[in-house]
């Protein structure tokens, strides 16, 4: 069983999500359908703490049990069940947040536009990407 250091919060994303699992005896490792390979996730400096990635993520880790690559660039939410397979980018360069609705992203860059701002997120949860 390989080691799977905590660096980044990229890294506590990728063991938080379902590409991880916890064996009967209470050890974390990477789910078989992985085949030793975990995912390799890249988020911009809005993400360095803790705190901020609770933000980026406040239903959980997305499925990334068949992700290759995730980046993320600039400030977005994402919502409860959304899926990540292959390599995805996701670019936000406004500043203000972008949610990501629940779906299936596969080998595909979203360049998003902002539908509200942090505020705002919580009183219009049934925006859409445009």
């Amino acid at each position: 069983t390989r080691f799977a250091p905590v660096k980044t919060c990229g890294d506590l994303l990728a063991l938080r999500s379902d590409a991880y699992v916890l064996t009967k005896d209470k050890r974390i490792e990477l789910a078989p359908e992985r085949k030793g390979v975990p995912p390799t996730i890249k988020l911009d400096d809005g993400y360095k703490f803790v705190d901020q990635l609770d933000e980026a993520f406040p239903h959980g880790a997305p499925s990334l049990i068949k992700c290759k690559k995730l980046v993320v660039e600039g400030p977005v939410v994402f919502d409860k069940g959304v899926v990540i397979k292959g390599s995805v980018v996701i670019k936000n360069a406004s500043g203000k947040a972008l949610r990501l609705p629940k779906g299936v992203y596969e080998d595909r860059t979203v360049d998003g536009k902002p539908l509200y701002d942090g505020a705002a997120m919580k009183a219009s949860p049934t925006c859409s990407l445009q």
